[in-house]
This record gives C-alpha cells, structure tokens and sequence, in this order.
C-alpha cells in the first residue's frame, strides 16, 4: 500500500511569514471539494429511506415548490420573463447539477435578474435560502449549469435528521474515519484558524467573463483579502453543503480513500456503486460536454483533462468517461475547489487523491499543472511499484 503526503512551500506569502512552512494538517478553505461530502451525506440518508433519489425535493424543500424559470426580458427593459417549470425537481437532479438552479454570481443571466429586484449576486453572503433561491434557467433534467444543488441537499440532510450539516457530517462521516480537522465553522475551532494556510493571488486580474487568471504566468502575491468574502471572523449563519468546508488535505484524502477502496465505513457496496455511477441525459450531457469545450471552463470543471474527452457526472462528482493515458481510468470521479483544489478517485486502479492550494482566481492553470504531475507521479509508483493507495 502506497501513502504519499508531502507539502511545498510557506504557509503564508505575507510579509514576515513567509520563513513558515506549510505544515501537512494545515487548513484549507476546501471550497467546492465540500461537495462530495454533502452528496455522500445525502446518499447515506437515501440508503436510510429518509428521502429518495427521484421524489419530489419540495417534501424537504417547499421553498422550491412552483418555482419559475427565467426565459430571459422583456425587450428594452428589465423585467424578467418568468415561466412555471412544469417538471419536479428530485435529489439526483440537485447532486448532478441538472436541476436547472444555478450559481447567480456565474451566470450573467441569473446576476442580471439579481440586480433587477435590487439585490447582488454573491458566492457566500446572506443566508443560504437568500443566496440559493434563484428562478431556474431550464426543466429539471433537460440540461446542465454549475448550481448550489448541493447547498440544497445538504438542508434536506440538516431537515430529515432535525441537526445543522456540520453535526451530521460529525457523526456519519468524519468520526468513522478519524476525521478531527473540518468544520464549517472555523469561529469554533482556533487551533484550525492557527494551522490556516494563507491566501494568495496570481497578478495580472481576472478573465472578465471566466473570472480565471487573464496572465497565467504573473506572479503571485499574498491576498490580502484572503477567505473574508466567504468566512469572517464573528463565523457563518449557516452550513454550506456547496462551499462552506474547511478542512486539512490529509483529512480529506481519508474520505476519498474510503469511497475509492469501498470498504464500507461510509456507504453499502450498492450505494458506493451508485456514487459513481454516470448519471446524466443526453441533453444534460452534451450541454455540460458543451460547457468544456471553452478552455476556461474547462481549466475550472474538467482540470487537466483534455478538451473534448467524454465526460458524465455522477451523484458524488463529475465522471472522465475515458482512460487517461499514465494517469486516471474511465470511470474515475473528480471535482474541484475555488482556491485551485483537485482531486481524483479512480475505483479501476484504486487510486485517489487530492492537491490543495489556497490560490486565486479559479482556474489557474499553472496549479492545474502542477496538479496533473502529481497525479502522473502517483500513478508512475502504483504501476511501476505495484503499489495502491
């Protein structure tokens, strides 16, 4: 068996901290890898019979009882033309993002309705209803767009069990495997803020439309800002199943082990096999094969993956639908974080892994880089080594 961990590097680009290395439990913002843990949350309480896979999510969810679906505005004005979607919206369509809710502040669309009733789209202020109730952009299951489905599923979680997500993940999730190092709440846990990885930015601003590095090869700078538009100090209202996790690297590989290798410490050997299985439409497929054809896109959803290979997404995280050459297998599952976070779990091999970074903007394809190496390290020693990790 093969257990790589290593870190690179200062903890901190600030003036004065630089001398601190990373440390291997340090905390990461995990972002978007957070994900994965509420969509193993949710399929454990399908496993339980606390909700289904294909119901009607208002049961749970009435905030998204006759939701509307934006068809775009009146001509020469604001007004938004709203439609009744006329399909239910169930818990795989959420996990999948083919509910039809978007991310408001990645759609210009969904910010322009924002900024129509007067409000502003944001990645994390507000409360979750507020931030996640946005009119859909199509029918249930009839297409694709990054959504905070998630952050929905993840208070079907918090409403069948009666406990915020956080709790739940406590005792479901991160207490079978050891886990002591996440949160959503990092206001609780001073020795994580003390172990925290700092913030940095690469220079040179942001792609006006992608919002990924516009110069890939600026340097990189402390960010002074760091977390602040997602976590302030006085903490956060709510549990975001979508973005709200915090975390160590090494920590988070555990779950990745767990569901890479099945050994049941978190799902049957059925319900495991469900996490990964392909999930889409055609129609929800080809618009998300769509989406990566834009190299931007790509370098934030499909990293490292070559534009136009087949791809799917599963109930746990996106799916590569073919065999990489000295690196990941069809069928493997991955995600990623804002602050470039990757990771991969390949069930064929019975290799996973994780590479973090606290680096902004998104996409960033020089971490991508470095992310593909580590990952054709990794499977350099299992083939060569005859070792699994």
């Amino acid at each position: 068996t093969l257990n790589y961990t290593n870190s690179f590097g200062s903890r901190s680009l600030k003036e004065g901290a630089q001398g601190e290395p990373l440390a291997e439990d340090a905390t990461f913002w995990l972002a978007s890898c957070t994900k994965l843990m509420t969509a193993i949350a949710a399929v454990q309480c399908v496993e339980r019979g606390q909700f289904t896979l294909d119901e009607d999510v208002t049961r749970l969810l009435p905030e998204l009882k006759d939701i509307d679906i934006l068809r775009g505005f009146e001509d020469g004005t604001e007004k938004p033309i709203l439609v009744k979607a006329t399909k239910k919206i169930t818990l795989r369509h959420l996990l999948t993002h083919s509910s039809g809710i978007a991310y408001d502040i990645f759609d210009p669309t969904l910010t322009r309705w924002r900024v129509s009733r007067g409000e502003q789209p944001s990645l994390g202020a507000g409360p979750l209803i507020h931030r996640c109730s946005v009119p859909l952009l199509f029918e249930p299951g009839e297409s694709f767009a990054y959504s905070s489905g998630l952050d929905w599923a993840g208070m079907m979680v918090q409403r069948a069990n009666g406990m915020p997500l956080g709790k739940y993940m406590q005792k479901y999730i991160w207490e079978p495997l050891g886990i002591k190092n996440m949160t959503f709440h990092l206001e609780e846990r001073p020795d994580m803020i003390e172990r925290r990885a700092g913030t940095s930015e690469r220079m040179g601003g942001i792609h006006p439309m992608f919002g990924t590095p516009a110069d890939p090869s600026a340097k990189i700078q402390h960010c002074a800002d760091g977390i602040s538009f997602w976590w302030q100090e006085e903490g956060v209202a709510d549990d975001f199943g979508g973005a709200g996790g915090f975390g160590s690297i090494i920590d988070y590989q555990k779950i990745l082990h767990s569901i890479t290798a099945g050994d049941g410490k978190l799902l049957s050997k059925e319900m495991n096999d469900e996490l990964f299985r392909p999930q889409l439409s055609d129609a929800s497929r080809k618009q998300m094969m769509a989406l990566c054809t834009f190299k931007e896109i790509n370098d934030i959803q499909g990293p490292t993956i070559p534009i136009g290979a087949q791809l799917d997404h599963a109930l746990g995280g996106a799916l590569c639908m073919e065999d990489m050459e000295g690196r990941r297998r069809k069928g493997t599952m991955y995600w990623a974080g804002l602050p470039n976070l990757y990771w991969f779990a390949d069930r064929n091999t019975g290799v996973s892994g994780i590479y973090g970074s606290q680096v902004l903007p998104t996409g960033d394809p020089k971490s991508s880089e470095m992310f593909k190496q580590f990952e054709l390290a990794m499977y350099d020693k299992v083939q060569n080594g005859g070792h699994k990790l």
